[in-house]
């Protein structure tokens, strides 16, 4: 299940000078600043169960890994208390995921990716529904072959799974696999990546340090700095390509 997210086979890719065939990305501390979202919904389902929320410093490190692991972490949440605090968190979460920003520069990142012709996917431990109407929202989805995360079962939400889906559907509509790199924020991340055989490269704007990521190929401070490790640059925002092009559609030839 693609979504709405187009299908771009090789005979439509562009060269580029990037060293990678394909691009994954992480959405939460990568694409997203999901983590107000995230914690409000954290705090709001501990204290339905009556459990008092640990301090923030707690909390972060649950940004980012998969829910029900991260619930039984919090809350000691096993077997059907475990499904019951995943639904209950997803009600929360629903309620305001549309709300979390996108990171400066990381829509111009995707827009000059997608000029180069490197074939983007995202791999995200979120619920793969939900994380498409993130993208949709966003204006992003339209650069992304596929979009591959949990099922609406939270299975296949361990990173090395939803990475080696992604490279599946990429396979699948053509795209070379051989030189894919995973772009992330955490741990989960440069594990994820190291298990599923492909390259990885930390981010430091999100919920990650330089020490969590060390294990990761290289690292980039910000957007731009991923843009020269992908052999491209910062091009304009989705929102500047949608002006221009309505400007351009409103042009009378005298």
């Amino acid at each position: 299940d693609l979504h709405s997210f187009p299908t771009r086979r090789s005979s439509d890719l562009l060269s580029s000078t990037c060293t990678y065939s394909a691009v994954l990305l992480d959405l939460d501390g990568t694409i997203t600043d999901s983590a107000p979202v995230i914690l409000r919904a954290l705090r709001a389902t501990l204290n339905d169960f009556g459990i008092e929320p640990p301090p923030l410093e707690t909390l972060m490190t649950f940004v980012g890994p998969p829910l029900p692991e991260g619930l039984r972490a919090l809350g000691g949440f096993e077997g059907e208390a475990n499904a019951e605090a995943v639904a209950c968190y997803r009600r929360h979460y629903r309620d305001h995921m549309l709300e979390a920003p996108v990171y400066d520069g990381v829509p111009e990142l995707i827009g000059a990716l997608y000029d180069a012709g490197i074939p983007l996917a995202v791999a995200t431990s979120k619920r793969e529904s939900l994380a498409a109407l993130i993208l949709e929202h966003l204006g992003l989805a339209h650069y992304l072959v596929t979009c591959s995360g949990a099922d609406d079962l939270d299975r296949r939400s361990a990173k090395a799974d939803v990475i080696r889906a992604a490279l599946s559907r990429l396979e699948g509509v053509g795209v070379d696999t051989t030189r894919v790199v995973h772009v992330g924020d955490r741990r989960h991340d440069v594990e994820g990546a190291r298990e599923a055989a492909v390259a990885c490269i930390g981010v430091l704007w999100g919920y990650g340090g330089a020490e969590e990521l060390a294990g990761a190929q290289h690292l980039a401070a910000t957007p731009a700095e991923l843009a020269v490790l992908l052999g491209t640059s910062l091009g304009p925002s989705p929102a500047d390509r949608k002006s221009t092009r309505l400007n351009s559609s409103h042009i009378i030839e005298s």
